[in-house]
């Protein structure tokens, strides 16, 4: 009966995968139950049926294993309680991504439900657009614009590769990659903003390169299409203007007057003052919880109770060594480091080793200046991009190493 289930459910496991991915974009809580079951199914084959663990990236998951042992070990040293401590959950979620691989490799082509999930985000943040800004100034959806902001930016990185069997509404383009500025931009966050200019130069070469290749039609299309791009230009560059200065002015006051107030000079007193945290407990760092307590008595006394007030450090690197030190950093990011090789040694598209480029370039950007992995979302976002595109890279040298026997047999 199991196995029939199990059989089964392979049928709807691809367009489930999908919707998890498009309505996580929006933060709808189906996303979570979704990668819950698949966590969960995972699981239980590590445990069950030991052969499933060929499927995933041993590297990959060695690392996860590694960061989230030294992360809720630390935890468990330092007596943290587990209720209400929000570190203890991140680190759970990242530990379930160590699973999801033997679930996720049963699904058909798990790229391209990564690929139309994100298209269909797409489509429902833009259907959402017109009604946000009648109640807020910004973009957000009711909830947090840099994290809106980032989880367009990424669902729109995994929109511009190609699927393998895309559908006639969500065809292959890269031009799904600029739509989902719409929202990053009206969003003000402006860490989202630098990974569309290291796309669009990615673009602009792949297009000097093929430019005589073109068909016809697509290269008269060049002269409109940059019409249209240099009108667009005029009220993006006003927004992107309006923040930069924003910025600038904060940091002026905080010279002039000592005193934080702002959202540029809020962390730059923060990270002074976690770089003084961290220099005195470098290894094993201060702990989640404790961590803001004890930047805000590194700084002067006018900036600590701003300081206190928040819950992380807003950049990626120093809230990780502040927390769980630098052996904490050097494991988190021996995690990307082992997906940065992967993809660069073997991909299943010219696309894939690019887009994963940019793709972590777009969490160190925004991970320089918001907690990108003290979010569930995010982390969801973050760790199902890498694990699917894993995944595909799995079963593509499984496939190729298959037909390579079948011809050798032949022969």
């Amino acid at each position: 009966m199991i196995k029939r289930w199990l059989l089964a459910r392979r049928s709807f496991d691809a367009p489930l995968l999908a919707l998890a991915i498009a309505l996580l974009a929006i933060g709808n809580p189906i996303a979570k139950g979704t990668f819950l079951f698949f966590g969960l199914i995972g699981a239980n084959l590590a445990f069950a049926r030991h052969r499933t663990w060929r499927y995933a990236d041993t590297a990959f998951c060695a690392a996860i294993i590694a960061y989230a042992s030294w992360s809720i070990g630390l935890m468990v040293f330092r007596n943290e309680p587990v209720n209400g401590n929000r570190m203890f959950s991140y680190s759970l979620i990242m530990l379930g991504f160590a699973f999801l691989p033997l679930s996720v490799s049963l699904v058909r082509e798990p790229l391209d439900a990564l690929i139309l999930g994100s298209r269909a985000a797409i489509l429902g943040v833009l259907a959402l657009l017109p009604f946000d800004p009648m109640i807020t100034g910004r973009f957000d959806l009711g909830g947090n614009a840099a994290i809106l902001a980032f989880l367009a930016a990424a669902a729109g990185l995994a929109a511009r590769l190609d699927a393998r069997h895309p559908v006639y509404l969500l065809p292959n383009s890269r031009l799904w990659f600029y739509l989902s500025f719409v929202p990053v931009l009206l969003s003000g966050t402006r860490a989202a903003w630098f990974v569309y200019v290291l796309v669009a130069l990615f673009d602009g070469l792949e297009l000097i390169r093929h430019w005589r290749k073109a068909p016809f039609r697509l290269r008269s299309l060049a002269l409109p299409t940059a019409a249209v791009l240099i009108v667009a230009a005029f009220p993006a560059g006003s927004i992107v203007s309006q923040r930069i200065s924003a910025g600038m002015v904060e940091l002026e006051q905080m010279n002039a007057s000592g005193a934080a107030f702002g959202s540029m000079d809020i962390r730059m007193v923060m990270w002074m003052g976690a770089l003084r945290v961290i220099s005195e407990n470098p290894v094993a760092g201060v702990g989640g919880m404790e961590r803001m307590d004890a930047v805000a008595a590194a700084v002067s006394p006018t900036n600590a109770a701003v300081v206190a007030s928040f819950t992380h450090l807003h950049n990626l690197f120093v809230d990780e060594a502040a927390s769980n030190g630098l052996v904490g950093l050097a494991l988190l990011m021996s995690i990307f480091a082992v997906f940065l090789v992967r993809v660069t040694r073997c991909s299943p598209g010219h696309l894939v080793p690019e887009t994963s480029y940019a793709f972590v370039f777009l969490v160190v950007t925004f991970g320089s200046f918001h907690g990108v992995l003290l979010n569930e979302w995010m982390i969801l976002s973050i760790f199902s991009f890498m694990t699917l595109i894993l995944v595909a890279i799995r079963r593509d040298a499984f496939r190729a190493r298959y037909r390579s026997s079948h011809a050798g047999a032949g022969g």
